[in-house]
């Protein structure tokens, strides 16, 4: 929250600020063409309102410093349109520089009052987007770490308290379940600290030249007993070499692999393939789980959200909903993409199209 709160929306960058100041002197000068069209400059009183009222627009749509442009630039305008003789500047009057100084204060209040209502609707959308996000987070914390925590603690309790009570076989399935617990809060906390620093910019690639097979070991061994032997492997020999960040993108392609394994039924094959197409690398990671509708393609890889619909056999998978959002910025720090397709027959393929240089 915090850091949400110190951030400030950001001025107009100069080059749409300027080119707002140029659209507003055209439309200033269109005024003044219009005014001499129209016929009113031989009125006096009537003649001043287009140009202070076009002043006034600007002011409320593109902020003070277009709006000043236009009130000058109206100045202009009006002394050569206007004032006797016709179409020649003169000695500006009292009453032009009475219109100049109206028209400047308009800009002036009206186009600070305009920026400070535009900075405070940014302001306002960004708490709360960073409330939103607060709270997931803590939606989060609240089930899939306090989940395994409780589990853990249980099972630590029960052997402090009865230890002389329980067999050896025993000891060891509740020493087994503490250890299953920690190790699912060590990812969980893993994975929301790597979350943080993909979003601080904090990634940093060390690329080398190298072969998706070498990536593809590194993510089966990091996924040990959890893919079961699941994982079927078929890169063509002739797969071009990519340059890569070897460690991350096998974390990368863990993350695919554990969504896969997550959300299909136990034994079903996860098929791995991959292509050479033109100039870059594609790669397919192919389930035959639950399956994604196809409004949820996109959603999939949104911090923290997961399927609401998980079949009954599979129950709620684990997790922190982070692995396919922390993938697709491992990708597209790569400079590639990564989209879900939903498979024929049932299931999902996760595609990565990597650049081969």
């Amino acid at each position: 929250m915090a850091q949400a709160a110190s951030r400030r929306p950001q001025r107009t960058s100069r080059p749409a600020g300027w080119l707002l100041c140029v659209v507003s002197a055209v439309a200033i000068l269109l005024v003044a063409l219009a005014v001499r069209y129209v016929g009113l400059a031989d009125r006096e009183l009537l003649v001043a309102m287009p140009f202070l009222s076009a002043v006034l627009l600007i002011a409320l749509t593109g902020g003070r410093a277009p709006a000043v442009v236009a009130a000058l630039v109206g100045s202009i305008a009006f002394n050569y349109a206007t004032v006797p003789p016709s179409n020649a500047f003169s000695v500006p009057s009292l009453e032009e520089w009475t219109l100049l100084a109206v028209m400047l204060g308009v800009a002036g209040v009206l186009g600070s009052l305009t920026e400070r209502m535009r900075a405070a609707r940014e302001e306002a959308r960004e708490w709360a987007a960073s409330e939103r996000l607060q709270k997931t987070l803590l939606n989060c914390i609240s089930h899939d770490l306090r989940t395994p925590l409780t589990a853990v603690m249980g099972s630590l309790s029960t052997l402090l308290v009865e230890w002389q009570q329980l067999d050896d076989a025993m000891r060891q399935e509740l020493i087994t379940i503490a250890y299953d617990g920690t190790e699912r809060l060590d990812r969980s906390m893993a994975q929301l600290l790597e979350m943080a620093r993909l979003e601080a910019g904090a990634l940093r690639l060390r690329r080398e030249s190298g072969h998706l097979a070498g990536a593809l070991r590194m993510a089966c061994s990091q996924l040990g007993d959890g893919l079961d032997g699941r994982c079927r492997v078929r890169l063509p020999d002739d797969l071009p070499m990519t340059p890569m960040d070897t460690t991350l993108l096998s974390h990368a392609l863990a993350n695919v692999l554990d969504n896969a394994v997550k959300y299909s039924p136990p034994g079903a094959p996860i098929e791995v393939e991959a292509r050479a197409d033109r100039n870059r690398v594609v790669v397919s990671i192919a389930d035959r789980g639950v399956g994604v509708p196809a409004e949820h393609l996109r959603r999939i890889f949104e911090k923290f959200y997961r399927l609401k619909q998980p079949t009954a056999a599979l129950g709620t998978p684990e997790g922190t909903g982070l692995g396919l959002a922390i993938a697709k910025g491992i990708v597209e720090a790569h400079g590639g993409r990564i989209w879900a397709e939903q498979r024929g027959g049932g299931g999902t393929i996760i595609k990565l199209s990597l650049p081969v240089r």
